[in-house]
């Protein structure tokens, strides 16, 4: 009996740790780019942007904030480090802004503490 509670506990521990309680649109899980948006190239004429974010406990969550926000028109790299609570994009301020950055990280149920 006690090893079935076991093997139930770590089952239930290995779904929670990878899906880190956030739920995922169906409609955005895919990548929706084309080859040729995914390998833009960042520019001189391009802006970066920083922002302090809370929610991140894994790698999934940072995977979950890059696929989100590189579906953005305009945005070029994105990275994201949940130790040290920062994400990273640079963007054509032409196609986007900060404040779309941080809507879409918002709207993926994490929350934007400030934009550097």
């Amino acid at each position: 009996m006690k090893s079935i509670f076991s093997i139930i506990t770590i089952i239930i521990l290995s779904v929670f740790i990878s899906s880190c309680g956030k739920k995922e649109d169906p409609k955005t899980t895919g990548e929706d780019k084309s080859a040729g948006e995914q390998n833009q190239q960042v520019t001189a004429s391009d802006k970066s942007v920083e922002l302090q974010c809370s929610g991140m406990t894994c790698t999934g969550c940072e995977n979950t904030i890059k696929s989100k926000v590189k579906k953005i028109d305009g945005v070029k790299e994105v990275n994201a480090d949940f130790k040290s609570n920062v994400v990273k994009a640079s963007y054509d301020p032409g196609k986007t802004n900060p404040d779309a950055i941080k809507e879409v990280i918002t709207s993926a149920g994490y929350k934007v503490e400030s934009v550097k």
